[in-house]
């Protein structure tokens, strides 16, 4: 697959780390590094050349749309039969997620794209997207410069996006780390569905965290938000 080599080759950088990252489908398998994607078939058989992420958003022509600032995602949508390819942008506050949907089952096809404005002037560092049936989940932790200021959780429009709908939008809340505590609650992710079978109607999307002792809690410990 792709290694951090390929990187060099397309930008003459030693990007560090590579953030792998892929996923897998009844056919392809679809891998990032932190700047580049492919397609493979299932035998691993290359489908498609390396090519930029921010290739598939070059036609709404704005700044972010030609940038390839990294911490890619891919993820298949089991219910829907497609693909979500996305990345951030960190040009300018309000900062922008860039998220794909790939118009049918083939991630070599073409895509809905969407530039989505983060709702503050924090870094959203770290996004981790997730299938659920009523939305696209993403978690992601929050810096202000270089200062953690809590995790971000945000809900997608699904339904709009699998459509290419324009008005697609968002839902966010923020849970701050607290002010009065040198403790990190960081690293939350939401739940992801495999497989062909959704949960019963009306089942929220979870957000998993942790609690720890190495950080000052009481004890080991898991954290669930619906």
């Amino acid at each position: 697959g792709l290694s951090n080599f390929d990187n060099i080759d397309a930008y003459s950088l030693f990007i560090m780390p590579p953030d792998m990252n892929g996923d897998v489908g009844p056919d392809h398998y679809v891998q990032t590094t932190n700047a580049l994607v492919r397609v493979y078939d299932k035998n691993g058989v290359p489908t498609s050349a390396p090519f930029r992420m921010s290739s598939l958003f070059a036609s709404l022509n704005t700044v972010c749309s030609l940038r390839d600032d990294g911490l890619p995602v891919v993820l298949y949508d089991p219910l829907a039969d497609r693909w979500l390819l996305s990345q951030y942008c960190n040009a300018f506050p309000p900062f922008r997620q860039m998220v794909a949907i790939s118009k049918t089952g083939d991630p070599g096809g073409q895509y809905h794209i969407y530039e989505f404005a983060m709702p503050n002037v924090r870094i959203h560092d770290l996004p981790k997207f997730a299938v659920w049936p009523d939305g696209y989940y993403m978690s992601s932790e929050e810096f202000i410069g270089s200062d953690y200021s809590g995790m971000g959780a945000f809900a997608f429009d699904r339904a709009k996006m699998l459509t290419g709908d324009p008005t697609a939008g968002l839902i966010y809340f923020n849970l701050p780390r607290q002010s009065n505590s040198p403790v990190r609650l960081g690293n939350i992710l939401p739940s992801d569905i495999d497989g062909l079978r959704p949960p019963p109607t009306g089942t929220p999307n979870f957000f998993v965290g942790y609690l720890a002792n190495e950080y000052g809690q009481a004890f080991d410990g898991v954290r669930l938000f619906e």
